[in-house]
């Protein structure tokens, strides 16, 4: 009996990976079956945490709190407590950055338990934008050519004009 009640608190947890694009959010799936919230959000804790250990946000007693969070994810989460009742504890991350790709750990204890660990992979936009909008290598290399060939251009036409001007006066005498 004791061994049946081991199994159940330390069962393997849900493993989950997800995309997205530098700018955009990420969905954290957080959730236990509605039969056995039974109408009692308030029995139940959810705490995420990176896989640093800090604090990305909690739902305690049925309200959304994230004032422990760690500063990197301030006024980036969102929850849905409309969800909750229905065995949905899923986090949104917003404004999703490069160094936001790690794990994550979704822990919900109460009556039931249940943790989810989603490994997040962010990636640059694709069309040449990344991180802080900077322009990729090949697109750069372009740029820079088309620069350098207008000036190059401004100098040969200096020069063409300056000889010019130059013949002019000599051979005007």
């Amino acid at each position: 009996m004791v061994c049946l009640l081991f199994l159940g608190v330390f069962s393997d947890p849900v493993r989950v990976k997800v995309e997205g694009f530098v700018g955009d959010s990420a969905i954290f799936s957080c959730s236990i079956p509605e039969s056995e919230i039974q109408g009692k959000t308030e029995e139940f804790s959810v705490h995420l945490r990176d896989d640093e250990g800090k604090t990305v946000c909690d739902i305690t007693g049925g309200n959304s709190t994230c004032k422990d969070q760690d500063p990197k994810y301030k006024d980036r989460v969102e929850t849905f407590p409309d969800e909750y009742k229905k065995g949905n504890f899923t986090f949104k991350l917003n404004g999703l950055q490069k160094n936001d790709a790690r794990k994550y750990i979704c822990h919900i204890t109460g009556p039931s338990q249940n943790h989810t660990i989603t490994e997040l992979h962010v990636k640059d936009r694709p069309g040449g934008r990344g991180n802080h909008g900077r322009l990729n290598g090949e697109l750069l290399s372009i740029v820079y050519f088309l620069v350098i060939f207008f000036l190059a251009g401004i100098l040969i036409f200096m020069f063409v004009a300056v000889t010019f001007c130059v013949a002019r006066m000599v051979f005007r005498y």
